[in-house]
């Protein structure tokens, strides 16, 4: 999905404030092509845990996915909630689907593998947890073994939480509220941004297997559908002190090509310079 790029959020180059906001209905403003913006004074949040966020980039023709798709889904079993995954697919030659089925690409999942290097190196699957850094740059993993994933993971939720975040979502007539609440645990000095996009599960496709086979009825999992936000975020409207809450309210329609049942929605806070997740939450789509 295009965005027009609108108040508070971030350039793909530049970080800096855009135009006046449009009023729309009941108090929210367009920030987004067709997604309506919120912001106000939150509450605490009820969980204040540690959570870590992998992004993995895979292809229904890539043979070592689907052992990646192993991996990811034990530590996920393993972590519980305190793992949130999504599943990535670009536009190269391993993510072209097969006749008859369904597309996973999307522009915001090739705007994410070219600017982390995923789409030049070419190999496939390829993972970043909370999109970390070794010196300036990115730290990518082999998702295909679970030691790798499980490493990161500890040492991220070894920390102290400096934000906490929780997410809700509500349909009505077929327009679906995302409220976002985020509670500042610690003094923040950079400026924090806050992304929100939609995963599908539980979806049938044809997928390359380890030995060469072809997997139609393959069930693919936490597919990216669609960065609600920016790809970058939004930036959240805060002085980043301990205690200050944060509320946001986005008003989106759901493509009608999804099953809403299979859907959830997956909020993240970074920060603005770096892009690094600093903490991340996820729902189901209601």
């Amino acid at each position: 999905m295009k965005k027009n790029i609108f108040i508070a959020i971030l350039a793909s180059l530049a970080f800096a404030w855009s135009c006046d906001k449009i009023e729309s209905n009941n108090g929210f403003y367009d920030e987004f092509a067709g997604v309506y913006v919120e912001n106000e004074e939150g509450t605490p949040v009820a969980d204040k845990s540690q959570r870590a966020f992998l992004e993995k980039y895979t292809g229904v023709r890539c043979v070592n996915c689907p052992t990646a798709d192993e991996a990811i889904a034990a530590q996920m079993a393993a972590y519980g909630d305190r793992l949130v995954a999504i599943s990535i697919h670009d536009s190269g030659a391993f993510t072209r689907p097969f006749d008859g089925n369904p597309d996973f690409r999307t522009d915001d999942g090739n705007t994410l593998s070219v600017f982390y290097g995923v789409a030049a190196g070419g190999s496939y699957p390829t993972s970043i947890i909370n999109r970390s850094l070794v010196g300036s740059t990115p730290e990518l993993i082999d998702p295909t073994q679970g030691a790798n994933i499980s490493a990161k993971v500890d040492a991220i939720l070894a920390q102290t939480p400096k934000v906490a975040i929780e997410v809700a979502s509500s349909t009505s007539n077929g327009t679906t509220k995302i409220t976002t609440n985020i509670e500042f645990l610690q003094d923040v000095d950079n400026e924090l941004t806050l992304t929100l996009l939609i995963i599908e599960d539980n979806i049938t496709a044809t997928q390359m297997m380890p030995d060469g086979t072809k997997d139609n009825n393959y069930v693919h999992g936490h597919v990216l559908r669609d960065v609600i936000t920016d790809v970058w975020g939004t930036v959240i409207d805060s002085d980043r002190r301990a205690g200050t809450c944060n509320k946001t309210s986005v008003r989106y329609t759901v493509s009608p090509a999804w099953v809403n049942a299979n859907c959830k929605i997956v909020a993240f806070i970074s920060n603005a310079a770096t892009r690094e997740v600093l903490n991340v939450a996820e729902c189901h789509l209601h």
